[in-house]
């Protein structure tokens, strides 16, 4: 069974406000939760015990079950088709480390962009919000820390098959 979570009036407050000061990680798992992902669909995209965020954000009210649905088990591919495309890995590989590079470096101040670089499923979608990530780390950091992050994951970026 998966769970699918909504933002309480709480919830929807805190992203607009931070009234709660939420940690860092509660208010990136909080940006994530839309009422259609499940909990399994978040647990990839949310850093440390994703279990145990949710409940912390259910617990204190943030949000809410909008439903709980029957999980199935998706028919397993050919073989050939299982093998992840190696370009399409590095891809996803180096998104996840952009996102955390830039919450390491930034905190809260880059979690909107972290959901963005999130949710890029290609490069065109990705160019751009690494270049609001690196944006973010000039003003927060400066120009050395955003030029290494610039050098790490917008100089050369894999593209995967079909981008």
């Amino acid at each position: 069974m998966a769970t699918i979570y909504a933002k309480t009036d709480k919830g929807q407050l805190e992203i607009e406000t931070r009234a709660s000061r939420l940690a860092p990680r509660l208010r990136t798992a909080l940006i994530l939760v839309d009422g259609r992902r499940s909990d399994v669909e978040l647990s990839p995209l949310i850093h440390g015990n994703p279990e145990l965020i949710l409940h912390s954000l259910l617990h204190d009210g943030f949000i809410e079950v909008v439903r709980i649905v029957e999980e199935r088990a998706a028919p397993r591919p050919p073989e050939e088709a299982r093998a992840v495309d190696p370009q399409v890995r590095a891809f996803e590989l180096r998104r996840r480390a952009a996102v955390d590079d830039l919450l390491e470096q930034v905190g809260a101040l880059g979690e909107a962009v972290a959901a963005r670089l999130d949710r890029c499923t290609t490069t065109e979608e990705l160019e751009p919000n690494l270049e609001l990530a690196r944006q973010i780390l000039e003003y927060a950091r400066g120009e050395r820390a955003a030029a290494a992050y610039a050098r790490r994951f917008i100089v050369a970026l894999p593209r995967p098959a079909g981008a």
